[in-house]
């Protein structure tokens, strides 16, 4: 008789199907909470709380705990699922505990990130949960081994408490100085100021909108005896305001070897020199498309655009640091960075207007089913970039073709090494056959 129920919950697949059994939440109860509010943790139990089998409850829990890390303010956590038990216990009723450890009043990391372009060691100390609703504050700084530096000074603040909860408004406002190399213009710069960044996801939750305002001293010094004049003319320090605005839309079913989905992403600068002037609006959109094809192969089709529009009577000259340098293995594969557009004394000027397409197949290792998750981290790849800067036209195109193998680091992020040859070049362009690359963001 025994036998004879469990079968009647079985899938095809002979596992317990979940899903016939009802349920219902009489309670979740969150322990090890000292410092947080409970306004805070609240809005995470909710879909919980909607359940309507053990399935859906288990799902439920899974999705809520997730949740609760993302608020920051745990070290650990674990969950446990009971039946009810006493007078008030409703049939088919269950209990649901979340044991937490809260983060300590100061914490400490010392570590490596991967950054576009480039590996970073970062140190940071923070305040976790300030004020018992996941506020932050942290200093941390950064070092890449492209010689780009940073030190920043961030105050964090969430509001998934309030009525927008379910949009993830967060605020933050941080004093930073930062330092960047240009080693294909043969200059540097160094930033220090403030800013100041709002963001949220509406009104659905792959539509992620950012709003950012910067005020900084921008100090662009010439790293050589012979950096051109041309270079020069950009040099000393100048004040800049920066106003952005980015939107990212990504359906995609993994950020790192996508194999079906899209991606679109665009980011707006508004930038000038004084606050009488309104300078000039640097646009930059991305594209993405991945069609699943067979035996674990994908197409992936991407391109990019950008242009900087002058604004106002008074045209403010465009920095030389904001123009666009076409080039590299995470834009247009087979150059060097910035060799792929118009050079002056053996530096790249930059543009004001650039576009790139690329198609890409891409493929597991041969018999990567043998090497378990070990193999599930390469992917190999052929493929053909083409693209163009100063114009929209196509009479200067600059074109490659290649093959290539990635290695999957994280969630985030890949490594690339690539053999590619251009088959189209322009007078100046700097060709680069074999590539290596690293960073979260590829065309």
């Amino acid at each position: 008789m025994g036998t004879g129920t469990s079968r009647t919950n079985e899938s095809p697949s002979g596992k317990i199907n979940f899903s016939t059994f009802k349920a219902r939440i009489d309670r979740v109860k969150i322990n090890g909470v000292q410092r947080t509010y409970d306004d805070y943790l609240e809005r995470t139990s909710k879909k919980l709380f909607a359940a309507k089998n053990v399935q859906e409850l288990l799902d439920g829990v899974k999705e809520t705990r997730a949740a609760l890390l993302e608020l920051g303010v745990f070290k650990n956590l674990s969950a446990t699922v009971d039946t009810s038990k006493g007078k008030d216990a409703s049939p088919y009723g269950y209990e649901v505990n979340f044991y937490g450890e809260e983060l300590s009043r100061i914490t400490g990391s010392v570590g490596t990130e991967i950054d576009q372009h480039e590996g970073c060691f970062v140190s940071e100390l923070s305040t976790p949960n300030l004020f018992g609703r996941g506020e932050r504050l942290s200093l941390n700084g950064s070092y890449s081994n492209l010689k780009t530096s940073e030190l920043q000074l961030k105050f964090f603040k969430p509001y998934y408490h309030t009525r927008y909860g379910d949009y993830k408004p967060e605020i933050s406002f941080a004093l930073l100085r930062h330092a960047s190399l240009f080693d294909w213009s043969k200059f540097k710069t160094e930033q220090t100021g403030v800013a100041f960044e709002t963001s949220g996801i509406f009104p659905i939750d792959t539509l992620v909108h950012t709003l950012r305002y910067e005020l900084y001293v921008r100090d662009t010094i010439a790293m050589f005896k012979h950096t051109p004049f041309f270079v020069r003319e950009y040099c000393g320090p100048k004040l800049a305001n920066v106003l952005s605005y980015n939107v990212v839309y990504d359906q995609r079913d993994s950020h790192v070897f996508p194999t079906e989905g899209i991606r679109v992403s665009t980011s707006h600068h508004l930038i000038n020199s004084s606050f009488k002037k309104l300078g000039y609006l640097k646009n930059d959109l991305h594209a993405e498309l991945n069609c699943p094809l067979f035996a674990g192969m994908s197409v992936q089709l991407s391109g990019r655009v950008g242009k900087i529009v002058p604004l106002g009577d008074a045209m403010e000259p465009i920095a030389i640091s904001d123009k666009f340098f076409l080039g590299g293995p995470q834009t247009l594969r087979g150059f060097v960075v910035g060799g792929a557009g118009e050079q002056k004394e053996g530096a790249a000027t930059g543009a004001n207007i650039y576009w790139l397409a690329a198609a890409h197949l891409w493929s597991p290792l041969p018999f990567s089913q043998y090497f378990g998750q070990f193999g599930q981290l390469f992917r190999t790849q052929i493929f053909c970039n083409v693209g163009h800067s100063g114009d929209f036209t196509t009479e200067n195109l600059r074109g490659a073709i290649g093959v290539g193998l990635a290695f999957r680091l994280g969630d985030r992020a890949r490594i690339e090494l690539n053999y590619t040859q251009p088959y189209r070049t322009q007078k100046g362009d700097l060709p680069k056959a074999f590539q290596f690359g690293i960073g979260y963001d590829f065309t």
